[in-house]
């Protein structure tokens, strides 16, 4: 039997648990994995493709033949149980995504393609740079202002066999489609060998959780008193119009490549330290709301919990983590219902916010070694998937992190990742000293990470694939 519009609503107690899938089998058979739980290999490689013309009848036959590599939700999970009681690593991951131009190129009609805004448009588009403040295509990496028909991401531990299970796919593409850009990424890590970004801060402790195990690592490190992070699949799951099963599912990707000015983030940190005569490390947790460690700032001046069990109830002034720590904007965790003009209550903002929630997948680029990091070349390749790009990373973006009065009047916008016009200042409101309300603005630092291009993308079924020759 199909799953129902309220088995996609419902949050699962425990979690989905892939060994034991019961009404969930078929999805995860047919639902391409790194969707509900990134694909965790140390590399990746990301080849964006144009498929060239004449070709069509070649490529979707290739397409099929190789869908039988990409991987499922259902076979990642798989090997990640051999992985943990064997110690056997799995076959390289593979992704294979279409975008709208992919779809058309392939010769699909209108009805046939995946519908949500955003993605039918393309991230090109004038409508979407201006909503998100992107700026201009032209100013973009090369590779990203071409037009881009797929995005294939293989991933692997073993970076000598990750290389050469690329170079085998790019010869077997070689006829068939152009390899118009490349991204070779990794996964970054401290002296504790936990993920961080290229600022220094530890990366993914904040993920929306939909199985069995995440949900269990997660409530035993930290409870779910203060904040739920268990999600319903309503917020990642699209239907495939073109799947052949009934529970054929799929995800929208965001991809945006962000390098980050690392030296400029630095200064801007010892600027702070200097003016208000504090410690550097609460400096920069003063702009992302987390301290290098994953501390939430809202429950310490100093690193020494790292939890992701809290909300701001307790710090509704921002005289702790100001409401422009990246953070608190891009997931407020119930801050919209404290303001008293809202006219809904706290529980129903709160439901709101979270369907706002996407499900991070990025990995680094650039330097191995942050604290070798410079003003360019190196950052994030951000990936995110979610059901609907318009009410969760565009809101997010938009609506949330670029906005000067979200979620008060004049707090500024995310000085990390808000996108601003070229004249507009960048005031945030900086506490002189934490817990106090007393503040400081007027510094219009500059934005320290910068998009060089990206696509929308959608995740087909895996029946889709399979069956791409017999599609009409």
């Amino acid at each position: 039997m199909a799953l129902t519009e309220e088995d996609l609503q419902i949050v699962p107690k425990d979690g989905i648990d892939p060994t034991k899938p019961g009404k969930y089998e078929t999805l995860l058979s047919d639902l391409q994995g790194n969707i509900l739980k990134g694909h965790g290999r140390d590399y990746a490689v990301h080849l964006f493709l144009q498929f060239k013309p004449g070709q069509t009848d070649a490529l979707k036959q290739w397409i099929q033949n190789f869908a039988n590599r990409v991987t499922s939700a259902q076979k990642q999970s798989k090997e990640a149980e051999r992985y943990r009681k064997e110690k056997i690593k799995g076959d390289p991951f593979v992704n294979f995504l279409l975008s709208r131009k992919g779809y058309e190129s392939l010769g699909f009609e209108p009805y046939q393609i995946p519908g949500n805004e955003p993605f039918r448009f393309g991230m090109k588009n004038d409508s979407v740079k201006n909503l998100l403040r992107d700026p201009a295509v032209e100013d973009w990496e090369p590779g990203f202002q071409d037009e881009i028909h797929a995005l294939l991401l293989i991933a692997d531990d073993n970076l000598v066999e990750l290389l050469q299970t690329v170079n085998q796919i790019t010869r077997e593409l070689y006829r068939l489609a152009q390899i118009v850009h490349r991204e070779d990424g990794f996964v970054l890590r401290n002296e504790l060998k936990e993920p961080i970004e290229h600022f220094g801060f530890v990366d993914g402790v904040s993920q929306p959780l939909f199985l069995k195990q995440d949900v269990r690592k997660a409530y035993l490190r930290d409870g779910f008193e203060e904040w739920d992070a268990r999600a319903p699949l309503s917020i990642i799951l699209a239907k495939d119009p073109n799947g052949k099963l009934d529970d054929s599912y799929g995800s929208y990707l965001v991809y945006r490549k962000l390098e980050q000015d690392v030296e400029g983030f630095l200064r801007a940190e010892q600027f702070l330290t200097e003016k208000f005569g504090i410690d550097k490390e609460l400096a920069g947790a003063l702009m992302m709301g987390r301290f290098r460690d994953g501390t939430p700032l809202t429950l310490s001046e100093i690193p020494a919990t790292v939890t992701n069990d809290f909300n701001y109830d307790l710090d509704k002034t921002g005289t702790k983590c100001p409401f422009h720590a990246h953070i608190r904007k891009s997931n407020p965790r119930g801050d919209t219902g404290h303001v008293e003009s809202s006219g809904v209550t706290q529980s129903q903002s709160l439901d709101t916010e979270r369907n706002h929630r996407i499900a991070r997948r990025g990995i680094n680029f650039g330097a191995y070694d942050h604290t070798q990091a410079k003003s360019t070349g190196s950052g994030l390749l951000f990936l995110c998937f979610q059901a609907d790009i318009t009410n969760q990373f565009n809101f997010i973006q938009a609506s949330w992190s670029n906005i000067n009065n979200f979620v008060q009047v004049n707090v500024g916008p995310d000085p990390i990742i808000g996108q601003t016009t070229p004249d507009a200042e960048r005031n945030q409101k900086w506490p002189k000293k934490w817990g106090e309300a007393e503040t400081i603005d007027g510094f219009n630092f500059p934005s320290w990470v910068h998009l060089k291009g990206g696509e929308y993308f959608f995740s087909p079924s895996i029946s889709f694939l399979k069956n791409l020759t017999s599609i009409e």
